[in-house]
């Protein structure tokens, strides 16, 4: 959703409980703070692939700022879902991001609409072991596997590299 003739979208988010949820923000904000972003949620925690955590009712934030280039983990209180709305110019869908080897990655989704996946890893399938999305859909291309079809902005998905490098 564009904001009338400022440049910036509109990005909501919904959080589910009783899960871990992967996100990504694939706008820029004025104020990426996890306390800003996060602040009004009703969280457990949010975490990253680099296990650094904001954990509120703890006072921890190892995370302190969020970065488009990151997927995250949310994790709520409660029973009940969670909703999160974010305004900001587009985030650059062509920014180069960089996956470690022998790890479960989180890439954040930039593009602004949904992509089939192995558009997305077009190029690129004999580097990906696997990627999967919080639904348990799975994208495995030396064996076949796409139950993960298309990827959509505001999630994040775990990726594992096939080798030492990407």
């Amino acid at each position: 959703v564009t904001d009338g003739g400022t440049g910036e979208v509109e990005q909501a988010l919904t959080f589910d409980p009783f899960r871990v949820n992967l996100v990504s923000l694939n706008v820029q904000l004025s104020d990426w703070t996890t306390q800003s972003l996060f602040g009004d949620l009703d969280l457990l925690l949010v975490s990253s692939d680099e296990s650094d955590y904001y954990v509120p009712d703890f006072g921890v934030d190892q995370i302190g700022v969020i970065e488009s280039s990151e997927g995250y983990r949310v994790v709520l209180n409660g029973a009940g879902s969670q909703s999160l709305t974010v305004n900001g110019v587009p985030a650059d869908a062509g920014l180069t991001l960089a996956l470690n080897p022998f790890t479960m990655n989180l890439l954040p989704y930039l593009p602004s609409d949904c992509i089939a996946t192995d558009a997305v890893f077009a190029g690129y399938e004999d580097n990906i072991l696997m990627a999967k999305s919080d639904d348990s859909d799975f994208y495995i291309p030396a064996f076949g596997v796409m139950t993960l079809t298309e990827m959509c902005p505001g999630e994040a998905y775990g990726v594992a590299l096939s080798g030492a490098s990407a």
